[in-house]
Formats: structure tokens, sequence, C-alpha cells
């Protein structure tokens, strides 16, 4: 009795921690005053879904699996660490003036499954509260397609079909990044190799996303706006739509890196798709989206608005590349793929 009982601990440890991390999360998005006002009631909705979902498949799962097919989870690895370490900090105090004291450190794996448990609790409500933006926005102005000859038209497409668009692009792009903030697995191929590793690289992606850039639009104020009309109605309807084509190479390199979406981590190297002309097109696509939405209210304040907003995602191409160049795949990659932003030129 008492080997079965050790024996049903031992096959359930990694399911019973890793659902302490989810539900742990959970009650964090449901009272911390940031997210209560920020995130939907789908996102909340969604999030106690998949919650929810992972406590009876999970439960299947760790059920019918032999014990030796069964490998360290995600959970039962921070715990374990967080113990440890817990424990070697206390020795480390302890014997401080000591010249014997031993260090405290954390291994590749351990390192990697903190910092992605991070990047899943910021990341992954976020995506999906745009998602959910995007699709109510979408649903909300599906009436124009009743009378698809009525948006064959240069007026048409520039007001009407052109907005609904943008929102087309970014309900896809959120849904994808939603799957692979979500979802880690082998037959998915998108196990994460590792997780950015510095305070620079963290900062400068996590500045691109709310609630962090509300604290940089506040000197350096934000004028990109797709609503944007010139001298005249040919001349908008010729710039929206080279904003589309922008938005399209955007959306292609969203689709291209398949499972793999995720900020600040390295799943596994892509060589598809736009990433086989250049290695940031999502990066260049949307600055250049921004650069002409601007030029209507071309002054020195939008100049150097877009100016910082373009040095922070260099930045954030820099400190990938220093991250992914870790990976002898990446290093390869460059080798093949030279050019960062726009071929043949830089």
């Amino acid at each position: 009795m008492y080997n079965q009982i050790k024996y049903l601990v031992k096959k359930f440890e990694h399911y019973f921690l890793n659902l302490l991390l989810i539900w742990s999360a959970f009650i964090l998005y449901k009272n911390v005053p940031y997210y209560v006002s920020f995130l939907s009631h789908q996102t909340i909705k969604t999030l106690l879904i998949l919650a929810s979902s992972y406590s009876v498949l999970g439960f299947i799962y760790y059920l019918i699996i032999p014990t030796e097919k069964i490998r360290e989870s995600k959970g039962s690895t921070i715990f374990k660490v967080l113990k440890r370490v817990s424990i070697d900090t206390i020795i480390y105090v302890k014997n401080f003036n000591s010249p014997y004291k031993k260090s405290i450190r954390m291994e590749h794996h351990e390192k990697t499954a903190i910092l992605f448990l991070m990047v899943k609790i910021f990341f992954l409500p976020l995506m999906l509260n745009f998602f959910y933006e995007n699709l109510n926005y979408v649903k909300n102005n599906l009436e124009i397609f009743k009378n698809p000859l009525d948006l064959i038209s240069v007026e048409a497409f520039t007001f009407t079909l052109f907005p609904i668009l943008v929102g087309i692009v970014f309900l896809i792009d959120t849904l994808w990044f939603s799957f692979g903030y979500t979802f880690e697995a082998e037959f998915l191929k998108n196990k994460v190799k590792s997780v950015e590793p510095t305070i620079l690289g963290w900062v400068v992606a996590l500045i691109c996303y709310p609630p962090f850039n509300n604290i940089l639009t506040k000197y350096a104020d934000w004028y990109a706006n797709e609503d944007i009309q010139f001298s005249t109605l040919s001349l908008t309807f010729i710039v929206k739509i080279s904003l589309i084509l922008l938005l399209s190479i955007y959306l292609w390199a969203t689709l291209a890196l398949g499972t793999k979406c995720s900020n600040l981590t390295n799943r596994g190297i892509v060589s598809r798709g736009p990433y086989s002309i250049i290695r940031h097109p999502a990066y260049i696509s949307k600055n250049l989206f921004w650069w002409i939405t601007i030029i209507p209210v071309f002054s020195l304040p939008a100049i150097i608005s877009a100016s910082t907003w373009s040095f922070i995602y260099y930045l954030r191409a820099v400190t990938e590349e220093k991250h992914l160049l870790k990976d002898p795949d990446y290093v390869k990659y460059c080798k093949k793929v030279r050019y960062r932003f726009i071929p043949f030129v830089i």
C-alpha cells in the first residue's frame, strides 16, 4: 500500500506542480489591479478554460502514461530550483564572510524554465486580449461584406475596407502568438531551447507592450496612425495599398514562424518565407508602416518619436541576434541570410 501511494505521488508530482503554477498565474490575473482593469471578460474566460482544460486533460495524461516515460515538467524544474536556491541563499548568507562560501548557481535548463514562465505569464494574457479586441472589431464590421460590389472602388477601399483588413491582419497575428505562448511540445517542434538572458534584451522587448510602452509615450508621443489622409483620394489610396503590402509581409513573417511564435525565446531557427530573404522582416515592415503613417503630420516631434521607436526595434534585433548567435544553427543562418532589414542594403 505504501509503495502504491509512493508510486502515485511520484507519478503525479509533475502534474500537481504544473497545476500550482497555472492556477497561481490565473489568481494573479484575477486579483492584480492592472490585470483586473486591462483584461477583458473574454480573455479571463479563455484563461480559465485553458487552466481548467489542463486540470482535466493533464490528469488523464499522467494517469495513463507509464512512469518511465514521464519527463521532468516545467513546474517540477521550477519548484526544485527555487527550493535549492532558497537553501543555498541561506547558507551563503550565513557563510558570507567565509572564503569557502558556496556560490548560488542554476543550470541552463533551470534558468530557461524560470525565464520562459515569466515570458508566458506576461505575454499570454496580453496576446489573448489583443486577439479579442481585433476579433470584436472585425465582427462588428462584417456587415460591409454583405454587398461585396460596394467595396470595388477607390473610396470604399480607402475608408471602409482598409481598416477591416488591418484588423484581420492583427487578429490572425495575435491568435498565432497566443497559440505559441500557450503550447509547447516535442510534437509541435517548439520546445524552448533558451530565453533572452540579458536585462537590456528584456527591457527593449517589454517596453514595446503595455503597460511599459505607456511610460515611453510620455516622453516620445505616438504619432503613427493608419487613418491617415493625404492631399488627394488617389494618393491616400496608393499609400494605403502600400501599407497593406507591408502588413502582409508582417503577417507572412508571423505565419512563417509556425508554432515557434513567442518573444524573447529561441525555439528553433526559422529560415523559410520572408526569413529566407532578411532576418527581421516583421520589424522592418512594422517600422516602415509607422514612418509612412506620420508623413501627413511630419514634424520634429513626430520624427523624434518615430526615430525613438525605430531605435528600440533596432536594439531588439541586436539583442535577439546576440542571444541566438549562441545557437550554431543561427550562425549558419546568418551566413546564408546576410541582411537584417533590407536586402543588399542593411
